[in-house]
């Protein structure tokens, strides 16, 4: 099992109202979160993401694309074939 800072099903206030961010890619974000909480940050694969989100590989590189282009991820490092994300998430469950 992967290791994670499981925070259970919630989403912070400012991402369920961003208009600029459909259902999938808030999943996604919070998935993301959730999974950065090492050095490593997330290493998820695009198709595992995909798995745990029941939708193609393409969807979820379009919405990680999205999600890095509105400051909400970033790329911690990319070796030319795996990429780690950091989530730029600040907010806590208490918030």
């Amino acid at each position: 099992m992967a290791v994670r800072d499981f925070k259970g099903v919630w989403i912070p206030k400012e991402i369920w109202l961003d208009e600029r961010l459909n259902a999938l890619e808030k999943v996604i974000l919070v998935e993301i979160d959730s999974l950065d909480c090492t050095d490593a940050h997330c290493w998820k694969s695009n198709e595992n993401l995909a798995k745990f989100c029941q939708c193609s590989a393409t969807k979820v590189s379009n919405a990680i694309s999205k999600l890095i282009k509105l400051g909400y991820v970033k790329v911690h490092s990319f070796d030319g074939r795996k990429r780690r994300l950091q989530s730029c998430l600040t907010f806590s469950a208490g918030e």
